[in-house]
């Protein structure tokens, strides 16, 4: 099996942002990927009302609880969460493993990974197929 290369993808690219969705974003995720997200949006990030998408920046896993909590309510059933969170050495650093059971508990389930930069590298949370529907809330 080979490995395939991305790094020819944009951080937007790997994030999956399509143009005319409603994505948040929060915490100091840098200037240059909340540009980057609103050239290929071709709009404005959104801070209220329902949403497409979300990206979060998180150090600690009450951060990453805290957007959970903040997002899943307001997420489409086709949304994701992106948690962005400092790779393993850097200062405010979140095992990502650690973040699947509170988004389990949400009702969402991580099904994707990237790297973001040198210093950072994302989660992907969605609400699963069988949820979809009535909000995707679990019982």
């Amino acid at each position: 099996m080979t490995d395939r290369d991305y790094s020819h993808r944009s951080v937007v690219q790997k994030l999956g942002v399509k143009p005319d969705e409603r994505v948040e974003v929060a915490g100091d995720v840098g200037a240059e990927l909340r540009r980057d997200l609103k050239e290929a949006l071709g709009r404005g990030l959104v801070r209220s009302g329902d949403l497409d998408g979300a990206i979060v920046l998180v150090e600690s896993l009450e951060e990453a609880e805290e957007a959970f909590e903040r997002y899943r309510p307001r997420l489409r059933d086709t949304g994701y969460v992106w948690l962005l969170t400092r790779k393993r050495g850097q200062q405010g650093y979140v095992n990502q493993m650690l973040l699947v059971p509170p988004g389990k508990g949400r009702g969402l389930i991580d099904n994707k990974t990237c790297s973001v930069d040198e210093l950072r590298s994302a989660i992907r949370f969605v609400v699963p197929r069988a949820l979809r529907g009535g909000n995707g809330q679990p019982a």
